[in-house]
């Protein structure tokens, strides 16, 4: 028998770590500039992206809080709040990635990167929340999904990381965030194993989903067809 509260505390614990890791992701090159009005943004969808995807996280940390304190009703009032969060936060991430191109070929990040954001962290996102909302009702899958929404777009986070902390080259840093993805990844099965001594199914469409993806993205992302869109050739 999975218990919610614990579960629900476990989400919230990783919400906020995902929380810090986006504000250390994005404060050189966002935050930082953007308090020292030093900021331009790339696309005319980026504030209002940054503010969706800053209150997605919020959201991701509160909303499992409320269940470890056994408030389900605001809980669900919250809910139809997020529902909408989610919507703009899928809608500008596209805006903004499209703006951004066409790009030069060396731009890594918006070549390799762009493709993996339009194709697998929008995606997994849209689908696990849909998956989510489908199954609100039995919270250990709702908790599950919910969570596979919450890291969709943790390359991003991590391929800054890498970048900014590491000084890693773009080149030398991008096989490297898919590992780190992965990690988020079967963080919940190694959970679930650890607490109940047995994976949920929900846990086990995650890792399936991230493979998936991986395995159908990737080569996409590198073919000619995409270069070739996303450099404007």
């Amino acid at each position: 028998m999975y218990r919610v509260i614990d579960d629900a505390r476990f989400m919230r614990n990783t919400g906020l770590f995902l929380l810090l890791l986006s504000a250390l992701a994005f404060a050189p090159k966002y935050f930082l500039p953007l308090a020292t009005g030093s900021y331009t943004a790339p696309s005319r969808f980026m504030h209002p992206h940054a503010v969706t995807a800053l209150l997605w996280s919020l959201i991701f940390v509160v909303q499992p809080w409320l269940i470890a304190l056994r408030r389900p009703k605001l809980h669900r009032r919250i809910g139809y709040f997020a529902l909408i969060v989610a919507i703009g936060n899928i809608a500008s991430g596209i805006a903004v990635q499209l703006d951004m191109l066409p790009t030069s070929k060396g731009d890594i990040s918006n070549v390799v990167g762009g493709g993996f954001r339009l194709f697998h962290s929008v995606p997994a996102f849209t689908v696990f929340l849909v998956a989510a909302i489908a199954l609100r009702r039995r919270t250990d899958w709702h908790l599950r999904f919910m969570y596979q929404t919450a890291i969709a777009a943790v390359a991003t986070v991590l391929g800054r990381l890498y970048v900014y902390y590491g000084h890693l080259p773009e080149a030398a840093a991008a096989p490297l965030i898919p590992l780190g993805n992965l990690a988020f990844v079967i963080l919940m099965p190694v959970y679930d194993y650890v607490k109940y001594r047995k994976v949920h199914p929900a846990s086990w469409i995650g890792v399936g989903a991230f493979v998936a993806f991986q395995a159908i993205v990737t080569p996409f992302v590198f073919s000619d067809l995409w270069m070739n869109y996303a450099t404007g050739q």
